[in-house]
């Protein structure tokens, strides 16, 4: 919130999209991770 502050972004619209992104990043890890776990790589 402080670096969209400083940019002269609203953080409440910026923030959406961020964390969007890093619970699709997260989802994909964690479906790989346990894929490969399950294929015995």
């Amino acid at each position: 919130p402080f670096l969209f502050t400083r940019l002269k972004i609203d953080p409440a619209t910026a923030s959406a999209p961020l964390i969007t992104s890093l619970a699709d990043i997260l989802g994909v890890l964690i479906y790989f991770t346990v894929a490969s776990r399950m294929l015995g790589f």
